[in-house]
């Protein structure tokens, strides 16, 4: 089997990047051949595409037909494919003479205001016309085949490294990962005032100056002392050096549609951590017993529940190893190869082979017309 992953590849500083680069090394290790499509700013993909082109359909075309892919799979968030075109690019890219399998790293449940209508509107379409859909979470796969009677939807956790287990030196605190306003760190910052004995690092990288502010601001008011800001991009041995350092990994959320690649950090290490009750992130502390699970937007909560992963630490890092057994990247690229199986399946039983063998066909017959365009060229008395 050949597949073609269409997503930002390092070295973007971006998460999902990283995600993909991880999936695709394991894939390997299992004997699937994967091309790399990244964006033009991926310098680790073997093609260089623009996610926000109208034209999107045809560039990928193109390397299918060239590389005899069977599949397609798309690393879906809505910004990487067009904020201003409302990913219509991508939208028409979906029809392609191979199954189309997309991964939604946001699943997008509520639309009180314009952003999230939209955002909800693009997550409909793009379930709708691919061929199979992967998530993280269980709520996120029994959502999208409520709400849109979708019966191609696979759970796959998100993945992680193994690392050596932490042992607990003491009372150090970590939140790591983009810095933005659905993180909800001010409120984490705020909730150190209530734990004198503990000491807390923020590292990351601010999408916004405004938020850098926000969360400057709330470092100077700390009384105790014991906060400690690094806001930029983090290279990868520093982020794991501050996590081996880490007692317990705090993920303060206020807005998470997705699973968390951090959080998945802090698990590779044996870290146990503190979640709110956000989106998705919660669901796998909860059937896991990772860490505590604690109310938003609430310093007193956030502290009560370092409190209590420190009480009960042995008990929170035998979760964390129940979950580190089923979401390493070898289980997980397993899971992608049965989805890949599955969804090749599905697409034949419904589209028959005619359309890839057409294909297969016209691909040796242009082949074969270039081979011999070239040989005349080096020999011009050739077939005279």
């Amino acid at each position: 089997m050949k597949i073609g992953m269409v997503s930002k590849f390092p070295e973007q500083e971006d998460g999902i990047a990283l995600y993909s680069d991880s999936l695709c090394g394991e894939l390997d290790e299992l004997g699937i051949g994967v091309v790399r499509i990244g964006d033009k700013l991926s310098t680790a993909s073997n093609y260089a595409v623009d996610f926000k082109s109208l034209f999107l359909k045809s560039q990928l075309r193109r390397i299918i037909e060239k590389e005899s892919l069977d599949l397609l799979h798309i690393q879906y968030v809505a910004p990487h494919f067009g904020k201003f075109s409302l990913n219509l690019g991508l939208l028409l890219a979906l029809s392609q003479k191979v199954p189309v399998v997309v991964t939604l790293h946001e699943v997008h449940t509520a639309a009180s205001n314009l952003k999230e209508k939209v955002l909800c509107f693009l997550q409909k379409l793009i379930v709708k016309k691919s061929d199979a859909v992967i998530v993280h979470t269980r709520q996120q796969k029994e959502y999208i085949q409520l709400r849109y009677r979708k019966k191609d939807v696979m759970l796959i956790l998100h993945g992680l490294v193994l690392r050596q287990m932490h042992k607990l030196k003491g009372k150090s605190l970590l939140f790591f990962g983009m810095l933005n306003h659905g993180k909800g760190v001010e409120y984490l910052i705020r909730a150190m005032n209530e734990l004198p004995s503990f000491t807390l690092t923020v590292a990351g990288k601010a999408v916004t100056a405004g938020y850098e502010q926000i969360l400057r601001s709330a470092a100077s008011e700390n009384k105790l002392g014991n906060v400690r800001i690094d806001i930029r991009w983090v290279p990868e041995a520093e982020k794991w050096q501050l996590i081996e350092n880490s007692d317990i990994m705090i993920f303060p959320y206020v807005w998470a549609p997705y699973q968390s690649g951090t959080l998945h950090n802090a698990f590779s290490c044996g870290v146990p951590v503190v979640v709110t009750d956000a989106g998705a992130i919660a669901e796998v502390v909860k059937d896991y017993r990772c860490g505590r699970v604690v109310e938003q937007r609430s310093p007193k909560a956030i502290a009560s529940g370092v409190k209590g992963v420190l009480s009960n630490y042995a008990l929170y890092q035998q979760g964390v190893q129940a979950y580190r057994e089923a979401a390493n990247w070898g289980k997980v690229a397993e899971k992608h190869a049965e989805a890949y199986n599955e969804a090749l399946q599905g697409y034949y039983e419904t589209h028959g082979v005619i359309e890839r063998d057409r294909a297969r066909k016209a691909q040796l017959a242009e082949e074969l017309a270039r081979d011999k365009a070239e040989t005349n060229e080096t020999n011009p008395t050739y077939g005279k």
